[in-house]
């Protein structure tokens, strides 16, 4: 009988400022059915990203002991951003994530 996995992606934030410099980190898991981590789950993840964000780091990467994560910034412009998390296997994982927009500087 086979083991029922699931692939999860959670960002540490919903909202980022569009400072340019604002960033959270998203985790990605693969889990069994009691969520438990699935230790020699390596696939390789690939990431699509559409809105005011950048990926910082690599893309792909391969998940290690079953997970891993990835940073990503905001821009300077306000918006959502959308960032899809491709496992070869267990699909695709959507996150969106607010950017608000930042106040002006001060001098």
């Amino acid at each position: 009988m086979g083991v029922d996995q699931a692939f999860e992606v959670t960002p540490d934030d919903s909202t980022l400022l569009a400072d340019g410099a604002d960033t959270t980190r998203v985790v990605l898991r693969v889990t069994d059915e009691f969520g438990n981590l699935m230790r020699y789950s390596t696939a390789a993840i690939g990431f699509n990203i559409d809105g005011p964000v950048e990926i910082v780091g690599d893309n792909p990467f391969s998940l290690v002991g079953g997970c891993g994560a990835i940073w990503i910034r905001a821009k300077h412009e306000p918006g959502t951003a959308i960032l899809k998390a491709v496992h070869p296997v267990l699909g695709t994982k959507e996150v969106r994530i607010k950017i608000e927009a930042a106040e002006p500087e001060r001098v």
